[in-house]
C-alpha cells in the first residue's frame, strides 16, 4: 500500500480486513449507498469511500465510541494528541480497562495498548515490558539515565510519531548494529496508524462517510442498497458478547437488500461463493491460515 492510501487502514481492530479491504470493495456491486454493518475499524468504509463507486457509505459499528474514535481522528473534531499516548505502563492499562467509563481516550488505549488489539491483556508480557518501555521513554522524553537516552538527541527534529518510530530503527542499524525487524515498538506502529487518519487532506472522502452506531437488526436498508457484512467468524474460539448466529440467518432472511455479501471462513446456509480471497495472512484462534471467503447471500 502507497504512504498516501494508509489512512485506508482505519484503525488497529480485531478483524480489521487490512489488506483484503481494496480486494473486496473491487468485487462488489457500485450503486447509490453501501452499508458497512459490522464496521469494526472502518477499513472497508474508508476503502469504499475512496473508491467512489457509491454516492453515499454508511459506517455503522456498534460501540459508539468506537465510531466515535474515527470520526474524530478523521474530522480533527476535536484535535486528538496522539503524542500523550506513547507510553503507557501495565498498571495504566488495566486501570483504564476495569476503572475508567467508556470514552474516545478508553478506546484509543485500549487499542493501541492491547495484545492482539483485543482490548483485554496489556500490550507486552511482564519480561519484555520493562525494556519496551525504557525504549520508548528514551525516544520521546530522554530521561532514562541509559545509554538509550541517545535516541532523544537522535530523533528530536521530528515531530511525528511515524518521524519518531522511523529514526528509532534507523538508530537501532547505525549505533547498535541490530536490525529492527524483531525489535518492534507496536504501539508506535498503531499510533502511527491513527496519525495517518489525522493528517487525510482529500476532503471529498470524509465528507462522502456517514457515521451510524446502531445494532444490525435497528439499520434502515432499502432494496438497492449494497450491503457488506463481516460478522464474528463461525466456530472461530472467540467470545464476541453475545453474538447470536440463529439471530444473524433471521436478519438475513428480512433483509430488504437485494445485493448482501458476507466475509467468512466458512459458507453459510443459504449463500454461494462469490470470491475466495485465498488465505488469511495471520494465524486464526486454532492456529491455522484459512481461506477467507467473500459470500453472497442467495433470496429464497
Amino acid at each position: 500500500m502507497k504512504n498516501s492510501e494508509k489512512w485506508m487502514r482505519g484503525l488497529p481492530y480485531v478483524g480489521n480486513k487490512g489488506q483484503k479491504a481494496q480486494q473486496i470493495i473491487d468485487l462488489l456491486p457500485s450503486g447509490g449507498r453501501f452499508i458497512d454493518v459490522f464496521g469494526g475499524g472502518g477499513s472497508i468504509s474508508l476503502h469504499a469511500c475512496n473508491s467512489g463507486k457509491w454516492d453515499e457509505v454508511i459506517y455503522n459499528d456498534r460501540r459508539k465510541t468506537v465510531v466515535e474514535l474515527l470520526k474524530t481522528l478523521l474530522t480533527g473534531n476535536p484535535h486528538l494528541d496522539l503524542t500523550k499516548y506513547v507510553y503507557m505502563t501495565r498498571d495504566e492499562f488495566f486501570d483504564w480497562r476495569d476503572n475508567q467509563p467508556d470514552s474516545i481516550e478508553r478506546t484509543l488505549i485500549l487499542t493501541v495498548w492491547s495484545f492482539g488489539n483485543g482490548w483485554g491483556t496489556y500490550l507486552w508480557g511482564k519480561k519484555i515490558e520493562k525494556e519496551k518501555l525504557q525504549r520508548t521513554r528514551a525516544l520521546f522524553f530522554g530521561d532514562t539515565g541509559t545509554k538509550l537516552d541517545g535516541l532523544y538527541s537522535y530523533a528530536k527534529n521530528e515531530t511525528s510519531i511515524a518521524g519518531k518510530y522511523k529514526m528509532f530503527h534507523k538508530w537501532r542499524r547505525e549505533e547498535m548494529n541490530i536490525g529492527s525487524r524483531y525489535d518492534l515498538l507496536d504501539q508506535l506502529a498503531r499510533l502511527q496508524q491513527l496519525e495517518q487518519l489525522e493528517q487525510l487532506e482529500q476532503l471529498e472522502q470524509r465528507e462522502r462517510l456517514e457515521y451510524s452506531t446502531l445494532d444490525y437488526h435497528d439499520l434502515i436498508i432499502q432494496p438497492d442498497d449494497v450491503v457488506y457484512c463481516d460478522p464474528p467468524y463461525v466456530n472461530t474460539g472467540e467470545d464476541y458478547g453475545g453474538w447470536n448466529l440463529s439471530a444473524f440467518y433471521a436478519w438475513l432472511a428480512k433483509c430488504p437488500a437485494k445485493q448482501i455479501y458476507i466475509s467468512e471462513y466458512t459458507k453459510l446456509p443459504h449463500t454461494e461463493v462469490a470470491f475466495n480471497l485465498g488465505k488469511k495472512h495471520s494465524l486464526t484462534a486454532v492456529g491455522t491460515r484459512r481461506e477467507e471467503l467473500l459470500l453472497r447471500y442467495v433470496k429464497q
